[in-house]
């Protein structure tokens, strides 16, 4: 996902890039979204159940001056899709 801003000149393409990783608390997903974070990349870690670990995920990279969001949901749930990417839209 890249951002689109408004300017003077018109609609402009902002290179900010985002990552929305889901399952990004344990597992494959967790060290999807610790590179992608370490290569600038802004990530939104999601996960359903593992909020501690999420949090862990959060707090490790915050000791590398890496900051991610983190937030719940169900994937299978088409109403936590849409607040997820929702936010994504809203944050960047």
């Amino acid at each position: 996902m890249c951002a689109f801003e408004r300017s003077e000149k018109g609609m402009e393409f902002n290179m900010k890039k985002v990552a929305i990783v889901t399952g990004a608390s344990r597992g494959i997903g967790r060290a999807i979204a610790t590179e992608l974070a370490e290569d600038g990349i802004n990530v939104i870690a999601c996960y359903n159940k593992s909020e501690k670990e999420a949090k862990e995920l959060q707090n490790m990279l915050r000791e590398k001056n890496i900051s991610i969001d983190i937030i719940s949901g169900d994937v299978s749930k088409r109403e936590d899709c849409e607040r997820i990417v929702k936010y994504a839209i809203e944050k960047y």
